[in-house]
This record gives structure tokens, sequence and C-alpha cells, in this order.
């Protein structure tokens, strides 16, 4: 699978590097692709990954991460809009305040046509490509209403090394988005190498 991930910060860099670890291709979209930064990061990878704008990163992912700030990703949603749909849309983002609305929801209301799933946002970047904590696997939760898009972002969690629920709808992304607050006020007093994971799934 060719994956396009918008972003090129740590989450964006570590789901990324595990993707192509699992065997997919990455395009890393960014504003700018011939940053000494995106170049020093795809010449790290080397096979399997490659820069481009985002608007590119957007067309050539046969599903798409929208690995940016929480508060920025309705609004960089919006600007891809057209080049998100009908595609699987991933949100791994947070927003550090209770809101009465998810940022997936947010970013569903921004690109309409594309198939938003929330996912890899309930562990830290430290885990999000090596999951596996006091030998256990760390469970990724997703949500959408769309079941070709649950598939696609369960694969992609199992390829890293999840153990996968599915939470239901998007309507659950409010409450997955809780559950990322409590991973970041336990980690506070835990450290980041922490992670949930539901018994009896």
């Amino acid at each position: 699978m060719e994956i396009g991930i918008i972003g090129t910060g740590s989450v964006g860099e570590t789901l990324g590097r595990g993707f192509v670890d699992a065997g997919h291709d990455v395009v890393f979209g960014s504003r700018g692709p011939e940053d000494d930064a995106v170049e020093r990061l795809v010449d790290d990878i080397g096979e399997g990954a490659r820069a481009a704008t985002t608007e590119t990163a957007a067309v050539d992912g046969g599903v798409v991460v929208l690995a940016v700030p929480g508060s920025a990703a309705p609004d960089v949603a919006a600007d891809l809009a057209d080049e998100l749909a009908g595609k699987a849309v991933v949100d791994p983002t947070n927003s550090m305040e209770r809101t009465s609305d998810a940022v997936a929801a947010r970013i569903a209301a921004a690109a309409p046509e594309a198939r938003v799933v929330k996912a890899f946002n309930t562990i830290g970047d430290v885990g999000m490509a090596d999951p596996e904590i006091d030998g256990e696997r760390a469970t990724m939760f997703v949500a959408s209403d769309d079941p070709d898009a649950t598939a696609i972002a369960t694969a992609l969690a199992s390829d890293l090394g999840f153990g996968v629920v599915d939470a239901g709808s998007l309507d659950a992304a409010l409450l997955l988005e809780d559950l990322a607050r409590l991973w970041i006020h336990l980690s506070r007093s835990h450290g980041r190498d922490i992670g949930f994971r539901l018994l009896g799934a």
C-alpha cells in the first residue's frame, strides 16, 4: 500500500518509518518537500519513502494520514478536500481541551467526501511503531463510520504490532481523545513508554 502522510513531525516520522518497515511505501507530504529536514528524513529511511507536496501525497496515497497538530487538522483537510475525496483518511490527532466535538468530526465536516477513521491517537509517538510493552501488545482503538476505512486502519495498526479493537462509529472519536488525554496525564508520572490494553477483546 502507498500511504500519504501529511506532516513530518514526530508522529508522521514514527508512523512513516513503521509503515516502511512493515513493507508499505510512504509519501511524506510537506509544504516544503525540498527542506533539508524532509530530505534527510527520506534519505535516512531509504527505499520506500519519498517527499512530495501535501497535495501530491494526498493524491498518491491510497490512504492518507493527517499527522498534523489537532488544531490545524480541520483546516488542512479543508484545503485538501478535493484530493481526499473517497479516500480513507486516518486522524491520529488530539485536542488538549475537551470540546463538544472530536477533531475527527471536524475533519469529516471539512472534507465531507473523505472516509475519516480515528486511530493512532491513544499512545505516544514512542510506542506507535513499537507497541510491545513489558511483553504485551498495546491495544489500538479505531473508530469510523466507514467499514472499509476501519478495515484499512485495522490492517495498518496490525502491521505495526498492535492488538486492534473496533471502537465503533466516528462518534467514539471523542471518547478516544479523552483516552489520549488520560495517557498524557499518566505519562507525566509513569513515563512515555506506556500504553492501554483491553483485556478479553
